[in-house]
């Protein structure tokens, strides 16, 4: 076998894709709070040119966040010049580029496993699923799409882990100190730690609810290009199905000298796409990643990609038209046979999948989960279900770690979406930063001011278990700590009684409800870890008129 020669198209693409995926990590590691109430729009920069987010946020609430609409330089791109954003722009591409040479399967085996498969129409179902339930108002496609998955497990399984590994083993360094002859180990790694703590790791310690199942399919999707090279972009991704319709006939397209041919595969061991490069007019674009591998691997140079004129049965179409018709007529062997009964199929499917959502007693708005307490200028439940997608950058960016994904408390309908664990942290009383980072305006932006008069849920004191209340002990944290200008909770002197018979005044917290925004750090400080003295719930939001506490203005 001879050895590839790289082209320069192929070191082009490797730094092309090795830069967006570094540039998808500087703008993650930006998004925070310190030092200042400040991320910057650029942050979310990623999601604003998927045009999958831009398809289903308009089909499930009718509206477009306007930074979405960048996105229609990529789908022109590819109508252009094909399904390259997937083979140079995507990080998450990048990711299973990288992993997929870690496959040891031998050259023989991977002509025999590495063309198209039928298979591959798969992703094309998944995609209609996913766009039919958002015509009917239910967004799932933040569960697949492929900036929102790589961004929430980055955010929620791999910066966490990651961030307390490094931590701990700097503390390690800094505890023991094993040191080489008279060489302090700490002399080298406290500086490096001190330089990752200003600029890498989190100010404070961050975790996140149901981390495991979100690692479990993230680990999945990953270990599954062992199998099949970049097994997720093949089979089940549904931006690249959407893509790859629009890309089904570009302008740049492969060419195959059959004269220098001679049917030796190689070009199939490095299609990581399953386009059949090797078929005489079966190369299949829609498939394609323009990664330029089959024409670095054609020992004989027998493959090579260039400008696609396009011919017309009579000489005097004016070549406007020619070009126009070149997009609408793709040549037989390119276009895309998904078959009726298998689209009519994944459409049911996603349209039963709405039904079986809203036939749910949160479906249907008869409960209400007082847990369900989401971030401030979330817009009504209904709309937030249809333009969320479950990206994770707002509890990327929650200062406090308050923001958490969502596991029952919205139903099925809201898994993975954001909602205030109080528990964990509060609402930042100074910090808007998920409504800047929010791609698809289910959190509204809102100026600093605007938000601070939002209200979230209410608190309310368990007379069973708040310190003054039930076993007469003196404790003002609640109200020390309450960020409103004027106190939402307030003190009562009253004087008890202690076992021994004694007189006792102590200071007993109440709740002004119409002062509390239900930002929950009167919970958060509570004294009592376990079954907090205080709690939030989800009544008194401002975003709906029909959660309200049937008794404005009297105390909790």
């Amino acid at each position: 076998m001879m050895p590839h020669r790289n082209s320069w198209r192929v070191w082009l693409r490797r730094l092309t894709q090795g830069g967006f995926l570094l540039l998808f990590l500087i703008l993650f590691l930006q998004a925070r709070y310190m030092p200042v109430n400040q991320t910057g729009r650029h942050v979310k920069l990623f999601f604003l040119f998927d045009p999958l987010v831009l398809a289903a946020s308009w089909l499930s609430s009718h509206q477009v966040a306007s930074g979405l609409l960048l996105s229609l330089v990529t789908i022109g791109g590819t109508i252009l010049f094909g399904r390259w954003f997937c083979g140079w722009v995507c990080p998450f591409g990048a990711l299973h580029h990288l992993l997929t040479g870690l496959r040891k399967q031998k050259a023989k085996q991977k002509m025999l496993t590495d063309g198209y498969s039928p298979w591959q129409k798969t992703k094309y179902y998944v995609l209609a699923t996913l766009l039919v339930a958002s015509l009917f108002g239910l967004n799932l496609t933040g569960w697949l799409d492929p900036f929102s998955l790589l961004y929430r497990s980055t955010a929620i399984v791999l910066y966490p882990t990651g961030s307390d590994g490094v931590k701990s083993l700097f503390g390690w360094i800094y505890q023991v100190d094993p040191g080489i002859a008279k060489l302090r180990l700490t002399a080298v790694s406290e500086p490096v730690y001190s330089f990752l703590s200003r600029t890498i790791l989190p100010s404070t310690d961050i975790y996140f609810c149901g981390i495991v199942l979100i690692a479990i399919l993230f680990a999945a999707v990953i270990l599954l290009n062992l199998y099949r090279a970049r097994f997720w972009c093949r089979y089940i991704c549904p931006l690249g199905a959407m893509l790859g319709t629009a890309g089904k006939n570009p302008l740049i397209q492969i060419k195959r000298n059959e004269d220098l041919c001679n049917n030796c595969r190689l070009c199939v061991v490095d299609c990581q796409g399953g386009a059949d490069p090797d078929v005489p007019d079966g190369w299949k674009p829609s498939e394609c990643f323009y990664c330029y591998n089959c024409e670095s691997a054609c020992p004989h140079q027998a493959i090579s990609f260039g400008l696609h004129v396009p011919a017309s049965k009579s000489a005097s179409t004016p070549a406007p038209l020619r070009w126009l018709l070149h997009f609408v007529r793709a040549p037989r062997q390119q276009k895309l046979d998904l078959g009726r009964r298998s689209l009519v199929i994944a459409g049911s499917a996603g349209l039963g999948t709405v039904l079986l959502a809203r036939a749910s007693a949160q479906g249907k708005g008869h409960t209400w989960n007082p847990a369900l307490i989401r971030p401030p200028g979330s817009v009504a439940e209904d709309e937030f279900l249809g333009k969320c997608i479950r990206c994770g950058e707002c509890m990327k960016v929650c200062p406090t770690n308050a923001l958490q994904p969502a596991l029952t408390e919205g139903g099925f309908a809201g898994l993975w979406t954001p909602v205030l664990n109080m528990k964990l942290g509060y609402c930042e009383y100074e910090c808007n930063l998920c409504s800047q980072v929010c791609p698809t305006q289910a959190i509204g932006t809102n100026a600093l001011e605007q938000k601070q008069q939002i209200r979230i849920g209410t608190a309310f004191f368990d007379r069973n278990r708040c310190l003054p209340w039930a076993l007469a002990r003196t404790c003002i944290v609640c109200e020390e700590h309450c960020p409103t200008p004027k106190k939402a909770i307030w003190l009562q002197e009253v004087q008890v009684t202690t076992p021994e018979g004694a007189s006792l005044t102590v200071k007993q917290p109440h709740v002004n409800p119409d002062l509390c925004i239900g930002c929950g750090v009167c919970q958060n400080k509570c004294p009592l870890t376990d079954q907090r003295g205080v709690y939030v719930t989800s009544v008194g939001e401002t975003r709906n008129p029909g959660n309200q506490a049937l008794l404005g203005g009297s105390e909790g």
